[in-house]
């Protein structure tokens, strides 16, 4: 009996130095916030940010509200160059993309990410896999990776992504591979309200299934090309585009996939189309 009563004690003071780390961690992200709240946001950071489309069109509460994240993601990020050297043009468009993402929810929600490694072009990987107890060899050449908390990105990418204004976005693919990985999978599905979980999985599931199959007819459906093959190499992949598209592209998005758009809506917690309507 008074060994199970130690236990049940040393639980309790467990869950106390817990809730108690917890609480320290919150207010001295409350000091922080509060403090880099009080700094002006830099005028060279707006400058860079004059030359994207989508900051243009933001209203000013809008605005404000990225600018405080924006400081906080560049504060608190590791940035490592990779052949190269991080510059604050690097910085503050990365940190832009990852931002604005995150427009609609809170203050340190869903910001798991702690480095970003920027290459300066594309970057070569190589990997084993094993098939039959046999092991094959695999060099990729990639744009972006991401995976427990850390994101690599092609410089070059980036830069081709907005001058071009293209429907790809390398840095909000990246990111919401993150979002996507925050329960432990990269499957497609993130972490959502409860009640959410299965109409996302019937819209999702039912679309990849269905342009999937649209992608081995002989010809592809508008649709297909709108998204691109890539988007259909599985689950994952299928998420990380739709974000892109969400972002980059909302209006022909909503009008091509209305029930994915409504799904990304909710879990985005803001409506891009509204967001960015002069885009």
């Amino acid at each position: 009996m008074a060994y199970y009563l130690l236990l049940i004690e040393f639980i309790f003071t467990l869950m106390g130095l817990f809730l108690l780390w917890e609480g320290v961690g919150y207010f001295r992200r409350m000091w922080h916030y509060k403090k880099l709240k009080s700094i002006p946001f830099p005028k060279s950071y707006e400058t860079i940010l004059q030359n994207i489309h989508q900051y243009k069109v933001l209203s000013p509460v809008h605005q404000e509200k990225l600018h405080l994240l924006m400081q906080l993601f560049i504060d608190e990020k590791e940035f490592v160059g990779a052949k190269m050297t991080i510059t604050d043009e690097i910085k503050v468009i990365i940190a832009f993309y990852a931002c604005m993402m995150r427009l609609g929810f809170e203050l340190g929600e869903k910001d798991h990410v702690k480095t970003i490694i920027v290459y300066p072009k594309h970057f070569i990987i190589n990997e084993t896999h094993s098939s039959g107890g046999i092991n094959h060899n695999e060099t990729s050449i990639l744009e972006g990776r991401s995976a427990n908390g850390t994101v690599v990105i092609s410089w070059q990418d980036i830069k081709q992504n907005i001058t071009q204004q293209q429907k790809d976005n390398v840095i909000i693919h990246e990111f919401a591979h993150e979002l996507d990985f925050e329960d432990g999978f990269a499957d497609g599905t993130p972490v959502l309200e409860s009640s959410d979980y299965r109409s996302w999985a019937e819209v999702f599931s039912n679309s990849f299934d269905t342009l999937y199959g649209e992608s081995h007819a002989k010809e592809s459906s508008e649709k297909v090309a709108f998204l691109g093959t890539y988007a259909l190499k599985n689950e994952a992949e299928f998420f990380a585009v739709c974000s892109e598209r969400f972002f980059e592209t909302p209006k022909p998005f909503k009008a091509y996939f209305p029930d994915i758009y409504q799904e990304l809506t909710r879990f985005y917690r803001l409506d891009a189309y509204q967001l960015f309507k002069d885009v």
